[in-house]
């Protein structure tokens, strides 16, 4: 989705509803730079979210389990499935969450899950990965990956059915890992193939990764430098935390040239016009339509990254949930509309 130079810029100029909402909401910028603050405010955040939604209804059940990592750590998963097997079969999601690489965990996504159970009786598997900067790069990215191909090696112990449908998505540093999974089922011959994937808010590229051809359009970080959530300089205190190498297909996946882009699954892309990481996500759409890759992208001017989750309840940040809702839905070709999509989010309201 390539857009010109005028509408970028005017994408980059916040939305009013989200700038009140900042100015009768007034917080303390977040410091990216001190890891254990961020990963605090993460966890609690993610708690709150789980307060919020209380406990699951009988027909869903919640469950974890470790599963070994290539150097024999074992990593825990949050498996969300229905109670009872749908007749047609159940299929299966993988949700990486976002935190910059240091923050987050396996129940940010607890909301999405249970109404991707709701909605199409899915199972749902959320991972965990080790966060810097106690482990630096590559850990996040390998356990994302390791956590990927043990799900689809034990699907139907899931009570999963993966020819309905095996997808991978995530939301930011999430969305760099389930674009790396994707890859990663290629390249890596996983047992079931993904058949779609949700890259939402994700980090792709950087402006020495970025195919030349693309370039002019690569401009979201110096127009989003001093911004609400993830200001540019953010990402730079996620490279000193992480020590990421930015010449590796991991941290930039527009670098990986063992898979052609052709043979990636449909994707579903969601932008914030006001993030530096807004020309990842509308470039890679385009380089993966050019293809010949199935896509669906919904862009969101004015808005910084993860609107939806930061500024709630604003109608912006509803439409944006319920995009989540009815992307999921194209991605395993069940049509739902928005309003299903919230009402599965909040099946008690």
């Amino acid at each position: 989705m390539l857009l010109d130079s005028e509408t970028l810029k005017k994408s980059s100029i916040i939305d009013p509803s989200i700038d009140e909402f900042i100015k009768s909401n007034p917080q303390p910028p977040m410091d990216w730079n001190n890891a254990a603050a961020m990963n605090a405010a993460m966890a609690f955040g993610s708690k709150q979210g789980l307060e919020m939604a209380g406990p699951a209804e009988s027909s869903i059940i919640e469950e974890y389990k470790d599963i070994p990592m290539r150097d024999g750590f074992q990593s825990m998963i949050k498996i969300i499935r229905p109670s009872t097997t749908p007749p047609g079969g159940s299929p299966l999601i993988i949700f990486c969450y976002g935190g910059g690489f240091i923050g987050g965990d396996m129940h940010a996504g607890t909301p999405f899950a249970r109404a991707w159970v709701r909605l199409f009786g899915a199972v749902v598997v959320s991972i965990s990965y080790r966060l810097a900067p106690e482990f630096k790069f590559p850990t996040s990215w390998h356990d994302g990956i390791d956590s990927a191909k043990w799900i689809a090696e034990h699907a139907s112990e899931l009570h999963a059915d993966p020819s309905k449908g095996f997808i991978s998505g995530g939301i930011s540093a999430g969305g760099n890992l389930a674009a790396n999974i994707s890859l990663a089922s290629i390249s890596e011959k996983f047992a079931h193939p993904i058949t779609g994937q949700w890259l939402c808010i994700p980090a792709l590229m950087d402006h020495a990764s970025v195919p030349e051809k693309y370039k002019e359009y690569f401009v979201s970080v110096e127009q989003n430098q001093d911004v609400p959530v993830l200001p540019a300089a953010a990402i730079d205190a996620i490279e000193t935390h992480t020590n990421w190498d930015s010449t590796s297909p991991l941290r930039c996946p527009v670098l990986n040239k063992e898979v052609p882009l052709s043979r990636l699954p449909p994707t579903f892309l969601q932008a914030d016009g006001l993030d530096p990481l807004r020309d990842d996500a509308l470039i890679y759409d385009e380089m993966l339509k050019e293809a010949g890759v199935e896509t669906r992208i919904n862009f969101y001017p004015g808005c910084p990254h993860g609107h939806f989750a930061f500024y709630p309840g604003l109608d912006i940040s509803n439409k944006a949930v319920a995009d989540v809702m009815t992307g999921m839905g194209w991605l395993l070709k069940k049509k739902i509309s928005p309003e299903q999509g919230l009402r599965a989010l909040a099946p008690a309201a």
